[in-house]
């Protein structure tokens, strides 16, 4: 509002005002574009506090996966036993992890089985890995990596993941794993002991910023209609910039400034009447 307050001033009085400094304008143009960026970050934040997160427990039969859900979220949501296969149906718990809802699914585990019902699970199981948000792809420190992992990981590696070594109480050393924790992270864990879950929750977090949502520890989270509008106020304030650059008249510079007004407007609740004149006279005193 201000910077077309002295547009507009200069259009009409531009003989009473000194020059425009066209370098500030664009700088705090720039600055407006930054703000907004910050605040359209915050979409998809808003998008997952409204839907929740969708996290898929998978891995082979054994591996300690409905220990972990039991351990994550404080109850026996999981029948957990020595014999593998326990696990014949996907399994949900709700959870919320730094103020976003997680919905925990613990799947069967994935394997060739001849066993009619195992069987279901285990398409059940791929089949919600598919939809969900994150993977956690769990291994057992004992075992180590197998070829059963490796069959599952080609089936995963494409979706957003996080590794999950657990029962690392039974083991001395880390099982060495194919790839680095460059590529997906890698969480140590004793789901049976509640070992690892606070680190697991930090690399949730993490791979949730890591995914354009850096407005993760913000204090707002703009809806679908607040973000069509800041995005037109943004592609607004853009064409301003260009505008500026291409030495157009001033006349051009109000039209996409008045754009961008018109769009933040839908946001803020403001319309742009009066308040332009008034902006005006309060700051340049002409006329008087």
């Amino acid at each position: 509002m201000d910077l077309l307050a002295e547009i507009e001033a200069r259009i009409d009085f531009e003989e009473d005002l000194p020059p425009l400094d066209e370098a500030k304008t664009c700088l705090e143009i720039n600055h407006v574009l930054h703000e907004l960026s910050t605040i359209l970050a915050t979409a998809d934040r808003g998008e997952l506090l409204r839907s929740g997160l969708k996290v898929a427990i998978v891995g082979r039969p054994n591996v300690g996966k409905s220990s972990l859900l039991n351990a994550w979220s404080k109850s026996d949501r999981a029948i957990v036993t020595d014999l593998p296969g326990t696990t014949r149906d996907v399994v949900e718990s709700q959870l919320v992890v730094g103020g976003i809802p997680v919905q925990v699914l613990d799947t069967a585990g994935i394997r060739e089985t001849e066993d009619k019902v195992e069987k279901i699970g285990v398409e059940r199981s791929r089949a919600a890995a598919k939809q969900a948000d994150l993977v956690l792809l769990t291994i057992d420190a004992e075992s180590g990596w197998t070829e059963g992992d490796s069959e599952i990981y080609e089936q995963v590696k494409h979706r957003p993941l996080i590794i999950i070594i657990n029962k690392i109480d039974l083991v001395n050393t880390i099982p060495e794993l194919p790839f680095s924790s460059v590529i997906h992270p890698i969480i140590t864990a004793a789901a049976a002991l509640d070992r690892g879950i606070e680190d697991l929750e930090t690399a949730i977090l993490n791979a949730v910023s890591g995914g354009n949502l850096h407005a993760a520890n913000s204090d707002l989270a703009i809806n679908q209609r607040q973000a069509a509008a800041l995005t037109r106020g943004k592609i607004s304030l853009e064409q301003c910039t260009d505008t500026i650059s291409n030495k157009l008249p001033f006349d051009f510079w109000t039209i996409d400034l008045r754009g961008a007004i018109q769009a933040l407007g839908e946001v803020t609740g403001e319309e742009v009447t009066e308040s332009v004149l008034d902006r005006i006279f309060s700051r340049f005193c002409i006329g008087k």
